[in-house]
């Protein structure tokens, strides 16, 4: 469908100021392409005429079905299983500790985790097996937290195509998945362990608990400096004294102000 607007100057700034005040994205310059070419794919699906169009029906129409799509179709949604795995060789060395200077999760037996972006999945899951394998005796109570509400019914449903044989080892893959026709689907006694929310990290947090982690990975390289400044803060209040803080190995906490305390590479005390 030919449309009546170039994809000028003046609409590049309109949506990325939109897409920067509704969930902190940062699309940069050099990522102008590749914005347009998934804005033009929404347009297409959903027969949408103009690039003017298409923000007033997104301003008009949040939280529906289809602004939902589209929130999935312009953010990234690349993990794995077991992806960087040092940060659970970490965890499986730190715990202990931890768990000497907060007694309250060796009384009852429950350690609270937040996954925040947790795409389809796969990071709350390798949380769990973490847990099942390493703390047997400890209830991983796993938040797990997206802002696209299609990789969360992923996650939900827990299917995974058979190439994800690549990513686990098959002690696992035996133990903790089923293989059907669709794929390797997740085993359901895992899901006990993991609550899924559809949630937007520029909003106010509001939990009645702090957790003892929080994973945020290769989220906040999308977002602006001043975006990742603010949330790592929120971060911070929301998490119990002594509670850690993991990161990608693509992101930084330099010239952020905040009050973690480091420990080595992408991994943050409170």
């Amino acid at each position: 469908m030919p449309y009546k607007q170039q994809f000028t100057d003046k609409v590049y700034f309109q949506f990325t100021d939109y897409l920067s005040k509704k969930f902190g994205m940062e699309c940069k310059t050099n990522k102008r392409q590749m914005l347009q070419s998934k804005i033009d794919s929404f347009m297409r699906i959903n027969q949408i005429e103009s690039y003017d169009k298409l923000l007033d029906f997104l301003k008009t129409n949040e939280d529906t079905e289809q602004w939902n799509s589209f929130v999935h179709k312009i953010t990234t949604h690349k993990t794995d299983f077991f992806r960087e795995n040092q940060h659970f060789v970490f965890l499986k060395e730190h715990l202990p500790l931890m768990m000497q200077k907060n007694r309250r999760i060796v009384i009852n037996k429950e350690i609270r985790i937040w996954s925040a972006g947790c795409s389809s999945g796969e990071e709350p899951y390798t949380l769990a097996m973490f847990f099942r394998e390493n703390f047997p005796d400890i209830y991983p109570k796993i938040l797990a937290t997206d802002i696209s509400t299609e990789s969360l019914n992923t996650a939900i449903k827990g299917i995974y195509p058979y190439t994800i044989k690549n990513e686990i080892q098959p002690y696992y893959l035996s133990k903790y998945f089923t293989k059907d026709v669709k794929g390797f689907q997740i085993n359901p006694d895992l899901k006990r362990f993991i609550t899924f929310r559809s949630f937007n990290l520029t909003k106010n947090f509001k939990f009645k608990k702090n957790f003892d982690i929080i994973f945020c990975r290769n989220v906040m390289i999308y977002f602006s400096e001043k975006v990742r400044e603010t949330l790592v803060n929120k971060f911070y209040h929301s998490l119990v004294n002594s509670g850690i803080f993991i990161i990608g190995h693509s992101e930084s906490l330099i010239n952020l102000k905040q009050n973690f305390k480091y420990i080595k590479p992408t991994i943050y005390l409170k």
